[in-house]
């Protein structure tokens, strides 16, 4: 992916978490935060579904579609940092209709 692609899956993230940031621990904002200070969108996204899933912040249908449409973006499909399960969880979360 080149940079323009990537800086536009950063906005993208960027404006999905901040719709939530607020219902986030202060544990779970600081650490997606780190990441995003750190330009690894990756940790970020993966880190934020963790935290979602682990603090059952509910999520607008139209969010769930945005964040797999970015976590296949980002392919954490194929790889992930944080658990080894970590698509098998959020793809169930993500594809769910609430």
């Amino acid at each position: 992916m080149d940079k323009t692609e990537y800086h536009a899956i950063d906005g993208r993230f960027r404006t999905v978490f901040n719709r939530y940031a607020a219902q986030l621990s202060k544990e779970g904002r600081e650490n997606v935060e780190h990441f995003i200070e750190a330009a690894e969108v990756e940790m970020a996204c993966e880190s934020f579904v963790l935290s979602v899933l682990e603090e059952h912040v509910p999520l607008a249908s139209v969010s769930k579609k945005e964040l797999l449409a970015l976590t296949l973006a980002l392919q954490l499909d194929k790889e992930s940092v944080f658990r080894s399960d970590f698509w098998k969880i959020a793809s169930t979360l993500l594809t769910s209709r609430d």
